[in-house]
């Protein structure tokens, strides 16, 4: 299924922009930007904005930028409690 390899990509590249996705998965922009929204909605990818700080679009790498959010393990805080 096209949102699962979605997902592995993402996990295994870190980040990617909707172009890059795209291209991999030889789908249209259209339909990359609706399986990464599906993703964010779900809250398991954050959207970043173009890489330069730009948003010309002139260099390839412009644009908004997707990354999988890594799950945080967080040791519990013994040392406060009294």
């Amino acid at each position: 299924m096209l949102l699962a390899d979605i997902r592995q990509y993402l996990k295994e590249r870190k980040t990617a922009s909707l172009d890059e996705v795209a291209i991999h998965f030889d789908i249209a922009a259209d339909a990359a930007k609706f399986a990464l929204n599906y993703w964010v909605k779900k809250g398991k990818v954050n959207v970043r904005g173009a890489a330069c700080g730009s948003s010309c679009g002139g260099c390839g790498s412009a644009g908004d930028h997707y990354q999988w959010k890594t799950a945080v393990l967080e040791a519990p805080v013994t040392w406060l409690k009294n």
